[in-house]
């Protein structure tokens, strides 16, 4: 416990320093781009984040999972890395080939030019490799050098917008700029260092495309399904209120992703932990495990509490006037983030068991609920009726994962039976 305590703080450590960074441009960014150049961003953000289920297909998963199947070899993973690379560079391919026909339709459609349908198929193949890069350090417990990369990443992104728009005054161009040359850089740096370490075998090999596909195919709909849940309300804010509102409601969620941040990171340290312990099936353990979990949940919610309270000060402080109506909602995103993190706890257990396809049935089934709400609340509440949807979708979410993973793998959750 010792260890996981130790490896958690550092990926929480490098997660809380790679989110301030981008915080410390948050001032910056709201008082040089006006709320509808902000909104543009926020409209490039939700591109990238629906091309992420197209790009790479999810099977930077698969290469993490097969890590602790009973009996690999080195070079085996090595072969299954690369046969995940090669589904990366068709279905990049494939992504060129398909906007080529439509491209400045969608683009119009979104409010920002053409070139960056480009940029943004580039800038999610890119992150694919930093996420492989992350996740195979994180496997093997090599914090120090996944929040090396991690910090750096945040610190090449951050220079680079700051030349851009403010010292080039590029606008809302110079911030799509500096996340594209970042992420092309570190994509290159997270490449580089796969193939130093040897875990590269370029080897065509049909049996590991298909396992990797299994994983991650089923992954899609989930992919898609967090794209409805957490990209979705700023393309029918932009529709119903605008690109200027888009913007203002994009600064509390940015915000209140600082929270998604460090849960993915206390996730990235958690997981690997939780499958070595399941994988000894050991009841009084289990045990320890939920109890823990409890721990964690109560302690979420009692800070969530404290959300309404800190959160819209802190709000003003940091942004530019133009965007102060923002801390109308930033209590509510903050809440919603908190029962995203509350998923993680058991959304573990799924994959786990390999059965990737039913989580995506939760995933979806809850990003339409959000669809839904987005519709009904938007109209008549605004910004503030996106917040609630989310809240309301992630509340949904939490639920149906937990009462999933429970269908899926036993574990003690009924603490007062055992």
């Amino acid at each position: 416990m010792s260890n996981f305590i130790k490896t958690s703080s550092i990926y929480v450590f490098s997660s809380i320093l790679s989110a301030t960074i981008p915080f410390l441009l948050l001032p910056v960014l709201t008082r040089y781009l006006s709320p509808e150049q902000y909104g543009q961003v926020a409209m490039f953000n939700m591109f990238t984040a629906g091309l992420a289920s197209i790009i790479g297909l999810s099977v930077h998963g698969a290469a993490n999972r097969r890590f602790f199947d009973k009996d690999v070899t080195n070079t085996q993973l090595a072969r299954f890395n690369g046969n995940c690379l090669f589904i990366l560079l068709s279905s990049t391919v494939f992504a060129l080939f398909v906007f080529s026909f439509f491209y400045s339709q969608i683009a119009n459609y979104l409010g920002f030019p053409p070139v960056w349908i480009y940029f943004g198929i580039l800038n999610v193949c890119c992150s694919f490799l930093l996420t492989l890069r992350l996740g195979q350090w994180q496997i093997r417990g090599k914090a120090k050098l996944y929040g090396v990369l991690q910090v750096t990443n945040s610190l090449v992104v951050i220079s680079f917008s700051i030349l851009f728009v403010v010292v080039l005054h590029l606008g809302a161009e110079g911030r799509i700029y500096g996340m594209i040359l970042t992420g092309v850089i570190i994509g290159f740096i997270s490449y580089c260092t796969l193939i130093k370490d040897k875990l590269f075998l370029f080897e065509y090999n049909r049996k590991d495309i298909n396992e990797a596909l299994s994983f991650g195919i089923p992954l899609i709909p989930h992919v898609l399904g967090g794209f409805l849940l957490l990209s979705v309300d700023r393309l029918l804010i932009n529709k119903e209120l605008g690109l200027e509102m888009t913007g203002v409601y994009m600064v509390a969620f940015s915000l209140g992703s600082a929270l998604n941040i460090i849960f993915n990171s206390i996730n990235k340290a958690y997981s690997p932990w939780l499958f070595a312990r399941l994988k000894e099936n050991d009841f009084n353990k289990k045990i320890d495990i939920v109890k823990k979990t409890y721990l964690y949940f109560a302690f979420l919610l009692v800070m969530s509490l404290l959300a309404f309270f800190i959160a819209p000060p802190l709000l003003k402080v940091m942004v530019g006037e133009k965007f102060y109506q923002a801390a109308e909602v930033l209590p509510i995103l903050l809440i919603g983030q908190v029962f995203f993190g509350m998923y993680f706890m058991v959304t573990n257990y799924i994959f786990y068991v390999k059965k990737t396809k039913y989580l995506s049935y939760v995933t979806i089934f809850s990003g339409l609920i959000n669809v839904l709400l987005l519709f009904l609340l938007i109209p008549s509440y605004g910004i503030s009726g996106a917040a609630l949807a989310f809240l309301i979708a992630n509340v949904l979410r939490f639920i149906g994962t937990w009462a999933l993973s429970a269908r899926l793998y036993s574990m003690p959750w009924a603490l007062w039976r055992s």
